[in-house]
């Protein structure tokens, strides 16, 4: 059974939308991680609507973003080489550890939506039944994924130069990643 991360309180939409949960992760052994930070929008659509995933979809796209086929919820640590992608989850719930063994152990769940550097650490630990997710790449290529037992623990070069997306997969030209990831790379000079 999935356990629920600690409840917070809740935040208005408004702040909710420009104000994700951010989080830093250092190289691991086997997984790069990245400079760029995760972004985990909590609750960032109603819950209740069964349209969640057209609704993404349309999002993703209108910001430019390129839509590709499932995501394979893999049980050995991974990441994405050659593009920074989103997951929007769109049914069920699902524990995942994210930044490698370094990282942290996570309960995502319908409403949440994950924006995710190019070499972070990503690994599916158990879902429900229903567990469904709709993803896009913020580059027009087909995501490439470095399993952790692939055995090479050199971040190969192209994880660090992915260009930083045009816009938010979500919040378009002025906000979320365009921001945050910005003011990450002011201050790892």
């Amino acid at each position: 059974m999935l356990k629920k991360n600690k409840l917070r309180e809740w935040v208005p939409w408004e702040q909710r939308r420009s104000n994700p949960d951010i989080f830093y992760f250092r190289k691991d052994n086997l997984i790069p991680n990245s400079p760029h930070p995760l972004l985990v929008y909590r609750t960032f659509f109603d819950k209740e609507s069964d349209a969640c995933e057209n609704w993404l979809k349309k999002k993703f796209t209108a910001h430019q973003w390129f839509l590709f086929a499932g995501v394979p919820p893999l049980d050995v640590p991974f990441y994405y080489m050659n593009t920074h992608v989103v997951l929007g989850v769109c049914a069920g719930a699902a524990k995942w550890q994210l930044g490698g063994t370094l990282g942290l152990t996570m309960v995502i769940e319908k409403g949440d939506v994950l924006v995710i550097p190019a070499g972070v650490g990503l690994q599916h630990l158990e879902s429900s039944a229903d567990f469904k997710i709709t993803g896009a790449s913020a580059l027009d290529v087909v995501p490439k994924i470095r399993k952790e037992a692939s055995g090479n623990s050199k971040d190969p070069g192209r994880v660090a130069d992915v260009p930083i997306p045009e816009t938010d997969p979500v919040l378009g030209m002025d906000d979320g990643l365009l921001t945050i990831w910005l003011q990450a790379d002011i201050h790892s000079r």
